[in-house]
């Protein structure tokens, strides 16, 4: 079987993370980047045999390619995966899938001409200890999931290019950036809320904080992003409580009932990659899940366009409906 080839737009952060798994995934080769900082391209390549591009238009008149995964800024996504789509490339892209809702009802109605895969990386779902809890929800083996509370805490993100994640305008801020992971998670298993409240703290010096409230039949969520303007580390955490017991993730620790889950080991064993989210093998999972779907000619089902498009909704819905709270 011939193996995909793949180029990656953007090797900062995300796409660094994205290069590195490409080194360990079957049934595919990164044959180009592409990045506007040269530089920072050739330090990630280093020796290997990947040619590397600053400019995007030139990469896709070089190189044969099967398909592009785009670790630009959120605000590129949009016109970068409508670009691609009518190109004839499968597309992965990062989170979120666009800013605004609207726009990714424009890449909905385009992926409608194409025969070609589109996927956004929702890393959480493919995370080990978000997919056991997921398990326990799906087989009812504590009963019905009564409350589950979720955080993502982190410090301002100061370190993107051209300070592009500070900008809302170009990020879509704390809500659409952060605390979509978790939106997603939600939304992804149980659907849109029927009712969102949500608290929206925008402090001085950058510190930013939102609550949101998501209200089901019998089931309360509430999930917080938070960006500190302090060194503080990277947390992601939930709490499950279920009629017959709970599931705990805190401090990189799975717990049920009391009683530690070991989820097995890892290519890169927790790394944490100082970027909103911890690395338990998830970008591989969701890397390589892509790749074999396009390899074995089968669209994407366990994330569809469409149920990104519904957690950018969400996101959305949440701005609108927060309290407003400047200190």
């Amino acid at each position: 079987m011939n193996k995909l080839r793949i180029g990656l737009v953007g090797v900062g952060g995300m796409g660094g993370c994205h290069f590195d798994n490409y080194m360990d995934v079957d049934g595919a080769e990164l044959v180009a980047v592409c990045d506007v900082r040269k530089e920072v391209a050739e330090k990630k390549v280093g020796n290997r045999k990947i040619n590397i591009y600053t400019d995007l238009g030139k990469m896709l008149k070089k190189e044969e390619l099967d398909m592009v995964d785009i670790c630009t800024p959120s605000y590129m996504h949009m016109d970068m995966v409508i670009k691609l789509l009518k190109k004839g490339y499968h597309v992965l892209c990062e989170k979120p899938m666009t800013l605004n809702n609207g726009d990714c009802k424009k890449i909905i109605k385009t992926l409608k001409n194409t025969d070609k895969n589109f996927m956004v990386a929702h890393v959480v779902r493919f995370m080990a200890p978000y997919k056991y809890l997921k398990s326990v929800i799906d087989s009812n083996e504590l009963g019905s999931l009564i409350r589950l509370d979720m955080k993502r805490i982190s410090s301002i993100p100061t370190w993107s290019w051209e300070d592009w994640m500070r900008k809302e305008k170009l990020s879509g801020g704390v809500v659409t950036d952060l605390s979509i992971h978790d939106l997603d998670f939600v939304q992804s298993i149980f659907g849109m809320p029927k009712k969102v409240q949500a608290v929206h703290y925008k402090m001085k010096n950058n510190n930013d904080c939102i609550v949101s409230n998501l209200i089901y039949d019998n089931l309360s969520v509430s999930c917080e992003g938070t960006w500190y303007n302090t060194d503080i580390p990277f947390q992601a955490k939930f709490l499950a409580v279920f009629q017959n017991g709970y599931v705990q993730f805190d401090n990189g620790k799975l717990v049920k009932n009391g009683k530690e889950i070991t989820l097995g080991s890892y290519k890169r064993d927790g790394e944490d990659i100082g970027i909103n989210v911890g690395n338990d093998n998830g970008y591989f999972n969701e890397i390589q899940y892509f790749i074999d779907c396009a390899n074995e000619g089968r669209k994407p089902d366990f994330i569809t366009p469409e149920s990104s498009a519904k957690s950018v909704e969400l996101a959305d819905l949440i701005k609108k409906k927060a309290v407003v709270v400047n200190k």
